[in-house]
């Protein structure tokens, strides 16, 4: 069975993405939002921007070194 991280990782990234839209359209609308709520927001955005960049990482080890090689005449 696949691991469940990469969707929550993926959906957690897409949260860091539209938090902030969405709190600016709640204060444009005159909305409140409370604090938890915004900390919330951040908390998801920050552990789904970290697994992307843990994501990327781990994929540019497995490839190896992206090191071309430079022959000198």
């Amino acid at each position: 069975m696949p691991s469940p991280l990469p969707f929550v990782v993926n959906w957690a990234a897409l949260v860091a993405i539209c938090a902030l839209p969405y709190l600016k359209l709640r204060h444009q609308f005159g909305l409140e939002t409370t604090e938890a709520m915004q900390w919330s927001l951040v908390a998801i955005g920050a552990f789904g921007t970290i697994g992307i960049l843990c994501t990327a990482w781990q994929a540019s080890r497995a490839r190896g070194a992206c090191v071309v090689p430079v022959e000198l005449n």
